[in-house]
């Protein structure tokens, strides 16, 4: 019998990876990074963070590798 939660689980991780992806893309076109790149685990931990701040794909780069004030 199925958990009630793991479709919701198996979503999450769908819409998570989409995004991600976007992100990916988005740092790309902005030549914010180069690939191949492999965030390392305080990157992936900001993103988690602009993900469930609702940012956008290209806001998240743009937040993540963009120059500081």
């Amino acid at each position: 019998m199925l958990d009630e939660a793991e479709p919701l689980m198996l979503e999450y991780a769908r819409e998570l990876e989409v995004w991600t992806c976007a992100w990916y893309d988005a740092a790309v076109a902005a030549n914010l990074v180069r690939p191949p790149f492999h965030p390392d685990a305080t990157i992936i931990k900001r993103l988690q963070g602009y993900f469930h701040g609702g940012l956008s794909p290209a806001e998240a780069a743009d937040a993540c590798f963009g120059r500081n004030h």
